[in-house]
């Protein structure tokens, strides 16, 4: 049986789009979820702030194989550093999957990079919404049940393993029906992203998985069915956006009609793109 939280993880790590990296590092950034007053400040898992000079002396000391990759490493040893230890289930997730991304992951953390492609999509509707909503007001507390659709606590017994696994589920089958949008994905392509995955230690079944997906014709229809609340579909719509590129008109107007299936407010959409650094 496939493992959809792997693939979800490795669909991140690797990338569907060229621009998928520098999106998630932005998402992080100061000027996407990571600076004062961001969502993953609230959730304890904002970026490690520094004294400037303080990162070079740091990168000189340690030796870490991060040091010199920028601010991408500098957002995943602040994830995985200290301060974020035991603090939340998402910033280990969050690091592991920084880390990947950076080609610091192995087969062992396949769980963690998927708990942390969750997380990330979680924060970043949590985010669109927060800022969206947000006119001189206090806003309102991430209750529990926004926290596990997002990826921010670990389920609590098995109907919540259920819930959790079908928003991942739902997320995948999302990714790759966006990426069908144009016309520019096939079972050729799609099998050397795969090829690629399966480097990662994806699975014969979760191989399988993908492909029949694939294989599937376009039904944005049913992907709108399936979603349970509009935090979810905010999840969506951000995981969509990161499985294309937005430079044809054809996947404009996917993402244009898949907004306002998913009835999501103008405004929180606008907040999603912001948060990944795109106009």
């Amino acid at each position: 049986m496939a493992n959809t939280m792997d693939l979800l993880g490795a669909l991140l790590k690797r990338g569907m789009t060229d621009s998928s990296t520098s999106r998630i590092e932005h998402s992080l950034g100061e000027k996407g979820m990571g600076g004062l007053g961001g969502i993953l400040e609230e959730l304890g898992v904002t970026p490690a702030k520094q004294p400037a000079g303080a990162q070079a002396r740091q990168a000189s000391a340690s030796g870490s194989p991060l040091d010199s990759l920028g601010n991408l490493g500098e957002l995943a040893k602040s994830f995985l550093g200290e301060g974020n230890q035991g603090k939340s289930l998402a910033a280990g997730g969050l690091g592991a999957l920084i880390g990947s991304i950076l080609g610091g992951g192995g087969k062992s953390a396949k769980g963690a990079i998927g708990g942390g492609a969750l997380a990330l999509l979680g924060s970043i509707a949590l985010q669109a919404f927060r800022n969206a909503s947000q006119q001189g007001s206090q806003p309102e507390k991430i209750d529990s049940a926004d926290q596990l659709a997002a990826g921010l606590r670990a389920a609590a017994n098995a109907k919540e393993e259920k819930e959790v696994q079908s928003i991942v589920d739902l997320t995948v089958r999302a990714m790759v029906n966006a990426a069908k949008a144009d016309g520019r994905i096939d079972e050729d392509e799609m099998q050397k992203i795969v090829g690629e995955m399966q480097e990662d230690g994806i699975s014969q079944a979760e191989r399988d998985y993908l492909l029949a997906e694939v294989c599937k014709p376009l039904n944005t229809a049913e992907i709108v069915r399936a979603v349970p609340n509009r935090q979810v579909a905010a999840q969506v719509y951000a995981a969509s956006l990161l499985a294309i590129e937005v430079d044809t008109p054809t996947e404009r107007a996917y993402l244009q009609t898949l907004a306002r299936d998913l009835k999501l407010d103008s405004n929180v959409v606008s907040q999603i793109h912001s948060t990944l650094g795109l106009a």
